[in-house]
């Protein structure tokens, strides 16, 4: 095993304990990583990911709402059981 190795297996042994301890020189742990990721990046490519992410979030509630709107149409043709979607009354002749 090299020196880098044996130094960060205690680390390593650390994630297990009750409580991990967050530091910048955690070299395992994936909040750590993250929180180092995102320390070291510019302002403007946060800004830019976060507006990425609001785009993200508003394409998927469109996405839901229409679903939902479709699954409602095919809702209410099953239990109505008509397949026009105009609304009016069909008459049948039984005669």
């Amino acid at each position: 095993m090299s020196s880098s190795e044996e130094a960060r297996a205690p680390r390593y042994s650390d994630l297990f304990a009750d409580r991990h301890e967050h530091t910048p020189d955690c070299a395992y742990c994936p909040i750590c990583a993250t929180i180092a990721v995102v320390r070291n990046t510019k302002p403007e490519v946060l800004e830019h990911l976060a507006t990425a992410a609001r785009e993200l979030i508003s394409a998927a509630a469109l996405l839901l709402e229409e679903a939902g709107e479709v699954i409602g149409n095919e809702t209410a043709k099953r239990t109505t059981g008509d397949d026009d979607d105009s609304g009016k009354v069909r008459r049948i002749d039984i005669s």
